[in-house]
């Protein structure tokens, strides 16, 4: 199967039993308390035999009595990784269910142009990775069928991909789908369960307790989250779409309410203009749009370039060119010293691609936030 948007992790086939002979766990504890760190190591025994040189370690920890999952991924080099999760203030007291699910290899993506023309043997395409500095600039050969394979990548969090024609166009036209092993349907080659509990103190009466791990199963089908109270009907004020698309999409500093908003998804202004900074220009006094020494655009306000966000993945002068406007849900904009990155006192634009049925709507795809791996110390919450 293809995703326009690799954000999840895809449905495993079947259910699987604890099988701690395949994988090695080791934890120093199984009871914690809010603000610890649950530090494991896992090691898959003949890894060399097995070809497991390089794999990818699964990590999804089921709440048991309410029926959630959280999802953390790492990378596994021969046969080893050693991570910690710190739990969230915010984590239930319980217990919790931890599955390790083990893939071959590291992360790695292949493509399709669905549309691809007769000069099309080569697409390139940008890598930027989430709260890092710096783009990365490959190319791809594409076969006769339209398919492409990146190479391997290891990248924490998530990274934002575009791609584009080898040869320079006003307009991109790429229509391109992506898909990943690690989140397509797979079935582990080494698993293990283990259990642990959250809080000082656990009433045996007020939640499931698996005494015995060989009863426990592993369902890959997503569980309903028991904490829901069906039938309770909220009513509201109906917000404007592009409020609920910032509501829902602005996160951090991103989400501050001294911002100017244009529209993207019921105006279609920013769609018919020739570029996003020159709709800019003529919408938001101070800012003023010149040109580099390679013709690329950048924009200025007072006397600083202002910083440029796609997704909130900061950008590099001139990469806006590779959104196209009709592609565009939101704008924002912060006046000087917006203080988006830290010791700026320029200002910011924030550009938010549509998503979704907008997405569908849209002519073309050519760029996807994809999802990396977990840091090695990272907190559950």
């Amino acid at each position: 199967m293809k995703y326009p948007l690799l954000v999840f992790l895809g449905m495993l086939t079947a259910s699987f039993a604890h099988a701690s002979d395949t994988l090695l766990v080791s934890m120093a504890k199984n009871r914690f308390a809010k603000g610890d760190s649950i530090e494991f190591t896992c090691s898959i025994p003949g890894w060399a035999a097995k070809k497991l040189s390089t794999a990818t370690l699964n990590v999804w920890i089921e709440d048991i009595q309410r029926n959630r999952r959280w999802k953390f991924r790492y990378p596994m080099l021969e046969g080893e990784v050693s991570a910690s999760l710190a739990v969230g203030d915010k984590i239930p007291d319980g217990q919790y269910a931890v599955n390790f699910l083990v893939q071959r290899g590291f992360f790695r993506m292949t493509g399709e142009l669905i549309n691809p023309e007769k000069q099309d043997s080569l697409v390139n395409y940008m890598m930027i990775v989430k709260n890092k500095k710096g783009s990365y600039f490959d190319n791809a050969r594409i076969a006769r069928d339209g398919s492409f394979k990146l190479k391997s990548t290891l990248f924490e969090d998530s990274a934002y991909f575009v791609f584009s024609p080898a040869k320079k166009v006003k307009d991109n036209y790429l229509q391109v789908h992506i898909e990943t092993p690690l989140d397509s349907v797979f079935v582990p080659v080494a698993s293990a369960t283990r259990f642990i509990t959250v809080g000082k103190t656990v009433n045996p009466d007020e939640m499931t307790v698996v005494k015995d791990t060989a009863a426990y199963l592993f369902s890959a089908e997503e569980p309903v989250d028991k904490t829901l109270l069906p039938g309770v009907v909220v009513t509201a004020k109906i917000k404007k779409r592009i409020d609920q698309y910032n509501d829902e999409n602005a996160k951090g500093l991103f989400a501050r309410e001294d911002a100017m908003i244009f529209d993207g998804l019921d105006d279609e202004e920013i769609a018919r203009s020739v570029s996003v900074f020159q709709f800019l220009q003529r919408k938001v006094p101070g800012i003023t749009v010149e040109r580099d020494s390679v013709g690329q655009e950048y924009a200025r306000w007072r006397n600083d370039v202002v910083e440029l966000y796609i997704d909130e993945f900061k950008m590099d002068n001139g990469d806006h060119t590779f959104i196209s406007p009709r592609d565009i849900a939101m704008i924002k904009v912060y006046r000087p010293p917006a203080q988006i990155s830290p010791m700026s006192s320029a200002g910011a634009i924030a550009i938010y691609t549509k998503k979704g049925a907008d997405l569908a709507a849209s002519r073309n795809r050519h760029n996807f936030i994809v999802k990396g791996y977990t840091s090695m110390d990272s907190v559950w919450k």
